[in-house]
């Protein structure tokens, strides 16, 4: 908006309109006296700019685009530390014991029913990848514990909310509208909870007054059960034990008493998305002195993104589906590989439909190199 008002520009028009008779070149008095003033007025447009961005919800960011949240009365979601199941040989450590693996450090958690579990002390993803049977080296001598083991993932960890995923969330509440419990304000409730990256509605799923929410973590996978948990009571609370059979399986159901933030009589389903394991199977020509091993993990990568812009992208009513067409053109931009040949999903060379309560999730990459 200020872009024109360059201290160029500002010191042309000034000395333009200098009264009559005085020497306005460089290095003369009236040049001198304006120029640091022009200068000052210059910078003054130059953060006047800067601070009409900040102001704008399009364009700010960090700090300034918490403040525009808080507005709308909401907030940046925090990140999230991993955890796993861990299994102990000998004598069972107390909570707060740290152990070591893959660089990272874990403290040993129990929950209300006594499970114990290793949380990483570093938040976000750098956590979600080690590997069930990874050694957990405790960091102090434990006598007699004779091994610590790491089992399955517990909880993802998850970063701090990105800027465009907040912005898209406040975008969503001031356009739905968000509000009387309609479709827009569900989604907006289950995705305030920490952990929800994206959530799928789905009214009158079981009959009259009942609401369904389906979860995805940031990672375009389906949400823990901890986590689907906190988006149940903070919506609609499930003391009653109240479930319900659909489609041969069973589901926890809100009591409908307005104990959350969901109105009266409204029974809430929190649930989270259904894995749909995919392996995916080609021949490759690949370049001369290509290393297979470095293609096979950049063909993981961009599978795992596709699949994950794939689920997050999509609306409540749309059925996901896996494209082999969209796998090949994935394949097709990966530097190295030069041709692919057979390529297949789950053994088929077709489109896998994975459902509107389903997220696809990556189990194997196979290639036969020619």
């Amino acid at each position: 908006m200020f872009e024109a008002y360059t201290y160029e520009q500002l010191l042309a028009d000034v000395l333009k309109n200098a009264p009559q008779n005085v020497d306005t070149r460089q290095g003369s008095i009236f040049f001198d006296a304006v120029s640091g003033i022009i200068l000052k007025m210059a910078r003054l447009y130059t953060d006047l700019d800067i601070v009409l961005n900040l102001a704008m919800l399009d364009t700010t960011s960090d700090e300034y685009l918490d403040l525009k949240a808080s507005e709308y009365g909401m907030e940046r979601l925090d990140p999230i530390k991993a955890c796993y199941f861990v299994t102990f040989v000998g004598t069972t450590p107390e909570a707060g014991e740290r152990f070591f693996a893959n660089g990272l450090y874990f403290a040993l958690r129990k929950d209300d029913k006594g499970v114990c579990y290793l949380e990483c002390e570093t938040s976000g993803e750098a956590g979600n990848y080690v590997y069930e049977g990874t050694p957990a080296i405790p960091v102090n001598n434990i006598p007699e514990l004779k091994s610590a083991t790491f089992g399955d993932i517990y909880v993802y960890g998850a970063e701090a909310e990105a800027d465009e995923n907040l912005r898209k969330r406040i975008k969503e509440k001031i356009a739905g509208p968000a509000e009387n419990g309609n479709k827009q304000h569900y989604k907006t409730w289950c995705e305030s909870v920490d952990g929800v990256g994206s959530a799928r509605i789905f009214p009158l799923w079981n009959g009259p007054n009942t609401v369904k929410g389906v979860l995805i973590n940031s990672l375009g996978l389906p949400c823990d059960p901890t986590i689907v948990q906190n988006v149940q009571n903070y919506i609609d609370p499930a003391t009653k034990g109240y479930t319900a059979n659909v489609g041969g399986k069973t589901y926890v159901v809100g009591d409908g008493l307005g104990e959350g933030v969901a109105n009266l009589g409204a029974h809430f389903t929190a649930a989270a998305a259904e894995s749909k394991d995919i392996s995916i199977s080609f021949d490759a020509e690949l370049n001369a002195g290509a290393d297979q091993t470095s293609i096979k993990d950049k063909v993981t990568e961009d599978i795992t993104l596709y699949f994950k812009q794939l689920v997050t992208g999509v609306t409540a009513d749309a059925q996901v589906i896996v494209r082999i067409s969209e796998i090949g053109a994935v394949l097709s931009d990966i530097d190295g590989i030069i041709d692919y040949y057979n390529l297949k999903l789950n053994g088929s060379p077709s489109n896998i439909i994975v459902g509107s309560d389903g997220v696809p999730v990556l189990t194997e990459v196979e290639i036969n190199v020619l």
